[in-house]
């Protein structure tokens, strides 16, 4: 059996964004179509959220996965703790990672991240998968039929089921 806590603190880096520092795990093929992961609210943090999931998509991706300010290993810095000020944080994280567009999932807090990054800089999200998103606000429905990027949405969290929504996401996210 993988031991996925010991396979994803393996990938563990630090990172500078916004002037603060950032713990983020970082693993798979540096040609691979890019998935950035986002978990919920404090006290949540990437080990905790995607762990269950880092080994079945290393092969398969870039993967990319922060701990938000303020929650985990990240210190909350000059980021307005708010999803407008984590989507402004996260286009940062794209921007030192040297990412231009990736596929963008998130739970709880991460999905409404995810989505405002959907709806705000397009150009920038590849596919959308929303994970248990009770931290996106009202008018959810109407916000997704404006998503340019396909777009996933999911109660479930096993994790085998969530590894292979995540990579059909990814694989729909490549089509020109």
């Amino acid at each position: 059996m993988i031991n996925s806590a010991s396979t994803m603190r393996h990938d563990e880096t630090a990172l500078t964004v916004a002037g603060a520092p950032v713990r983020c795990y970082r693993a798979g093929p540096a040609a691979g179509p890019v998935l950035v992961l986002l978990h919920g609210g404090d006290p949540d943090s990437a080990q905790a959220a995607w762990a269950p999931v880092w080994p079945a998509l290393t092969p398969h991706a870039r993967l990319v996965s922060p701990d938000l300010p303020g929650c985990g290993g990240s210190p909350l810095g000059t980021t307005a703790p708010t999803v407008a000020g984590y989507h402004a944080w996260l286009l940062r994280l794209l921007d030192t990672c040297g990412i231009r567009r990736a596929t963008v999932a998130g739970r709880s807090l991460g999905a409404a991240v995810a989505l405002r990054t959907a709806l705000v800089t397009p150009t920038r999200v590849a596919g959308l998968v929303l994970i248990t998103s009770e931290g996106v606000p009202g008018g959810t429905a109407a916000e997704l039929a404006t998503v340019t990027s396909p777009v996933l949405l999911l109660s479930d969290n096993a994790p085998a089921r969530v590894a292979a929504k995540l990579l059909a996401c990814l694989a729909e996210g490549e089509k020109p």
